[in-house]
């Protein structure tokens, strides 16, 4: 480039995603390489749309990965340097490799990138700790279902032929993705080892169970206590969050590990070669959807960041509000300005008709949840729309808290329903990355329940909402999140 980079830092910590091809999603147009990173799916999206076409912007974060609950094998601090800008939140925890890498590129790459913070003068709602659950009380909160199990390697193993299929250690699975056959189940087994190298009894205390991470009709899964058994209803692509439970609390998790499903289900999955990795990738490369790996750094208050923030005090996700998202870009586009003020004009214009059409997606919210017969929703999934409840007007009752690592207990979900038949709710909804375990389990406990009903938090894409014509942020709030809202208040 003709001009100095210089570092454009709007607010607190930044940093860039890895982004190797098939690691990464592009998002701009017609470009002959990459020109800035987004450290997930809607700051990506946001700044596509003010690029325009000429331009690649790429999303850090896998295809189908929740945005602030993945973390990346290794560093991404090579695929920062080569770009342009960077752009990210500036709020501590949100995503824990991000803290780390804008560290290190303050202290020594300073003139290499351009980094930018989307959350420049927004302030940020504060977080409770436990949903948002406004005057819902209720004495429990997520201590009980902590990790409380350390566990530093796991196998799984297929219980018919005896042998290793994947094993992971810290944040990442080693092997090809499982393949589980259609109709046939696969059963397995686990080995696992804790952080001081005791082996896990699975069985007795503990007990081997497991999650969909979003497709989740592809496939069933069975707890046996010491063992699985997996089974593909369909052909397709999915992941699955391993667990080991004591009673009723979730006490570990595991990254997310992929699963070739039916007619995909074309290799072993035992032969070691190959990561296994969640979301639509064939870089070869384990991301799980837990934050493992990272240290967190703090950072001060008088550090030049210009934020204080710290994801678990604050809550990031300010972008479920359409107006709100609009200071979002706008803060993108004055950053792209300042880099590149020979493009300013195309910047600007194209940042205008995308403002506009924010203002439509709200203008949309106001009119069709005006007229409503209820003013409290339930969410089995974590909380991705307190802004968005904040400024329609209704309230969100949710046993999940922000994090895609929290798991409601059993008494957690027995207060959800609760909370649903003392307010009359006859729908549930639940996050598509999430999964509709928690909302089936709630919808089949409470009376007044006809239905779940599928939200996406916006924060990330899957393959076929794209091919639906919804794939972008703006389709997401409309297309997905504003029906289902509809439905779940009875403003239809």
């Amino acid at each position: 480039m003709e001009h100095t980079r210089r570092e454009i830092v709007l607010g607190a910590s930044a940093v860039t995603a890895g982004s190797l091809a098939g690691c990464l999603g592009t998002v701009g147009r017609d470009s002959d390489g990459e020109w800035a990173l987004a450290s997930f799916f809607t700051l990506a999206d946001f700044t596509a749309q003010i690029v325009g076409d000429g331009r690649s912007v790429d999303n850090a974060v896998p295809s189908g990965q929740h945005g602030h609950g993945w973390d990346p094998q290794a560093t991404m601090l090579p695929s920062i340097v080569e770009s342009e800008a960077f752009v990210y939140l500036g709020v501590e925890g949100f995503q824990p490799w991000v803290d780390q890498a804008v560290e290190e590129v303050e202290s020594n790459h300073g003139d290499d990138v351009v980094l930018i913070d989307a959350l420049e003068g927004i302030d940020l709602l504060e977080y409770d700790g436990h949903g948002h659950n406004h005057d819902h009380e209720t004495d429990h909160g997520h201590g009980e279902h902590a990790h409380e199990l350390s566990v530093r390697a796991i196998q799984l193993t297929d219980r018919d032929t005896g042998e290793t299929v994947v094993d992971a250690h810290a944040d990442h699975w080693h092997g090809e993705p499982l393949a589980v056959p259609i109709e046939d189940r696969r059963s397995l087994g686990a080995i696992l080892e804790t952080d001081d190298g005791d082996a896990v009894d699975l069985g007795d205390e503990y007990a081997l169970t497991a999650r969909t991470a979003g497709s989740a009709d592809l496939l069933e899964i069975e707890s046996h206590g010491d063992h699985l058994h997996v089974r593909a209803t369909e052909d397709g692509a999915a992941t699955i969050v391993v667990q080991v439970a004591r009673g009723d609390s979730i006490v570990w998790k595991s990254p997310a590990l992929e699963v070739e499903a039916g007619a995909g289900a074309d290799g072993d999955g035992a032969d070691g070669h190959g990561h296994s990795h969640g979301g639509d990738r064939d870089d070869g490369h384990s991301h799980g959807d837990d934050e493992h790996g990272h240290d967190n750094h703090d950072h001060d208050a008088d550090d030049g960041h210009g934020h204080d923030h710290s994801h678990g005090e604050y809550d990031a996700k300010f972008f479920s509000d359409p107006l709100l998202a609009k200071r979002g870009v706008e803060n993108i586009r004055d950053a792209l300005i300042d880099l590149d003020p020979d493009n300013a004009d195309g910047y600007e214009a194209n940042a205008d008709d995308y403002l506009e059409r924010l203002d439509d997606v709200h203008a949309a919210y106001e009119q069709r949840l005006a007229d409503r017969t209820q003013d409290a929703v339930i969410l089995a999934g974590h909380d991705s729309f307190q802004y968005l409840s904040d400024r329609y007007g209704f309230e969100i009752y949710t046993p999940y808290g922000l994090s895609p690592d929290d798991d409601p207990s059993s008494s957690e979900i027995a207060d959800a329903v609760d909370f649903v038949e003392e307010r009359g709710i006859e729908y549930v909804l639940w996050d598509y990355f999430d999964g509709d375990e928690d909302a089936e389990l709630i919808a089949a406990e409470a009376d007044t329940v006809i239905d779940t009903v599928m939200v996406s938090p916006a924060e990330s894409v899957v393959e076929e909402w794209g091919e639906a014509g919804y794939g972008d942020y703006v389709g997401q709030m409309m297309e997905i999140n504003l029906t289902a809202f509809e439905t779940a208040l009875g403003a239809v």
